[in-house]
């Protein structure tokens, strides 16, 4: 076979092969990045006496590198800082550091935006919503 002038010998050709057939066993493994953070639903249940809310707690696992863009909602949103470190930003207030232990309350309509801090290690929260049941959860802006 001729390739560009040049002869191919078989040897050459069963590696191209070979080569095609790992790519394209593997290719979808390359292709398929990995989430930035992900969300672990714990609890969603109604709230007795108070009719229009519901409550939603996730637990939520973040890469380095994540961050949420600015947003709001129309209920209540309370974070606790399991591990790693982030970064809280409700407009009109300065930032406001994260780390284990941290509690951060969010008020409904507050408009806010969120990151990972750390470049290494990821960031672990559990994220209490006192959800108003008629709006959607979360009304992006960016």
């Amino acid at each position: 076979m001729r390739f560009g002038g040049r002869a191919m010998s078989s040897s050459m050709i069963v590696g191209m092969l070979l080569a095609g057939i790992t790519i394209g066993a593997t290719g979808h493994r390359l292709l398929a990045a990995r989430p930035s953070f992900s969300e672990a639903p714990l609890l969603r249940t109604d709230l007795a006496g108070i009719d229009k809310y519901e409550l939603i707690v996730s637990q939520l696992e973040t890469l380095p590198g994540w961050s949420h863009g600015r947003h709001y909602h129309a209920g209540h949103e309370i974070v606790y800082v399991l591990e790693g470190h982030g970064a809280l930003v409700v407009d009109g207030r300065p930032e406001q550091r994260l780390q284990p232990g941290t509690v951060a309350y969010v008020g409904p309509g507050k408009v806010h935006a969120g990151r990972n801090a750390s470049e290494k290690e990821v960031f672990k929260f559990i994220l209490f919503r006192l959800h108003l049941k008629s709006e959607p959860i979360s009304i992006e802006l960016n």
